[in-house]
């Protein structure tokens, strides 16, 4: 017998994935959807890719990127339980993901693989002090540990995306294109630990739930739209409407445990087959780029509702063309960790060749004891 569950009622943190598998996108604080993507338009909006060119129809490209985020208050590169614990936030949230690309272009079409790795927890202070004390054999008799809201989420996707765009004729603006992109969706593993209820060392079978959702397995498709158009020299407007359709399901085994006095769990029962329906969010975007007459400095600007939410971007591009540099700024508000948070970037460019590295973080110039940090590379050649 198989179970299908619902995705949405197992993730108690949800944040929209940032997939920012590369640095320029990253540098401008993710306002991505009118500006200049190149290759990695795929993701960000299809119907940046027939932008025209003026360099060589191939492009290869690929680029990596690190996230890590928590509300605990705390700096995340030295993040651990106990700063959890006494930050007294309650629920305690982390997110945290590993993104990487390759993918090739093509005049106006595009593919490749994005490989995304993510770790998304809610835990309250009460299951912390349980795992706190568990780990250091400090349960003794009598302890009771009650508010477990304890959810954490680990999967890793390879993703395949196809990608194509066209220019069409429409009456008056100079530009206009549409683009879309077919996702297929690989898991390669998931894993889930749910903890709730009231755990008491005097009767530890009784008052909580404690189950482990794992699954090597996982399918689907996605299907993104976006539109872009040029009406001036110094003014485009992008459109994208991401996971238009989205249909992806983990084929997973669930197994409940119980714990010992110690609060050391082992197996209760079989384990049972389940569906998790984990569809991708949907998400409208809103972008806008402006480039001032006269200057090699372009404003980007973007707003995006998903999930109920509304969230605002800004980026600034400035290029330097006798150096062949470009320096960037942006910012956006993280959900997880309810903070404005900043990015910075910059890159080498020539007609064939680019690379770029970017950081995000909301200590400057104390990155270290940012609460929030990431960073991205990317790099395109054109033959």
């Amino acid at each position: 017998m198989i179970r299908r569950l619902s995705f949405a009622t197992l993730l108690l943190v949800l944040p929209t994935p940032l997939l920012a598998q590369d640095a320029h996108s990253l540098g401008i604080g993710f306002a991505a959807t009118a500006a200049r993507m190149d290759y990695f338009g795929v993701y960000w909006n299809p119907a940046c890719l027939a932008i025209p060119g003026s360099g060589p129809s191939w492009t290869v490209a690929t680029g990596g990127s690190f996230f890590d985020t928590s509300n605990s208050g705390s700096p995340i590169l030295r993040y651990n339980t106990d700063n959890a614990i006494q930050s007294g936030i309650d629920p305690v949230n982390r997110y945290q993901q590993y993104l990487g690309t390759f993918g090739t272009k093509y005049t106006t079409a595009a593919g490749g693989v994005i490989y995304d790795q993510e770790l998304n927890s809610s835990s309250s202070q009460g299951a912390l002090a349980f795992f706190h004390d568990r780990d250091n054999n400090l349960i003794v008799a009598g302890s009771t540990y009650g508010n477990l809201n304890y959810l954490q989420t680990t999967q890793q996707i390879y993703n395949v995306v196809v990608s194509y765009a066209s220019q069409l004729p429409i009456g008056a603006i100079p530009f206009f294109s549409a683009g879309g992109s077919l996702k297929y969706h690989d898991g390669v593993q998931y894993q889930q630990t749910s903890l709730m209820g009231v755990y008491q060392q005097s009767s530890p079978s009784s008052g909580f739930t404690y189950t482990k959702t794992t699954s090597t397995s996982g399918l689907g498709l996605s299907i993104d739209a976006g539109f872009l158009a040029k009406f001036t020299d110094a003014l485009q407007v992008g459109m994208m409407f991401q996971n238009l359709q989205s249909n992806f399901n983990w084929q997973a085994q669930q197994q409940s445990y119980t714990l010992d006095g110690s609060g050391k769990e082992s197996a209760s029962g079989p384990a049972t087959n389940v569906t998790v329906a984990a569809n991708f969010p949907y998400a409208t975007k809103l972008g806008l780029m402006g480039s001032p007459p006269g200057t090699n400095v372009a404003l980007e600007g973007e707003v995006a509702w998903t999930q109920g939410l509304v969230n605002w971007r800004a980026g600034l591009e400035r290029l330097y063309p006798e150096s062949h540099i470009v320096v960037r700024l942006g910012t956006f508000n993280d959900r997880v960790s309810n903070s404005q948070l900043w990015t910075i970037g910059g890159g080498y460019m020539v007609s064939n060749f680019n690379i770029d590295l970017s950081f995000l973080t909301r200590s400057l110039p104390a990155i270290q004891d940012s609460i929030t940090f990431g960073m991205a590379f990317d790099a395109i050649v054109r033959f």
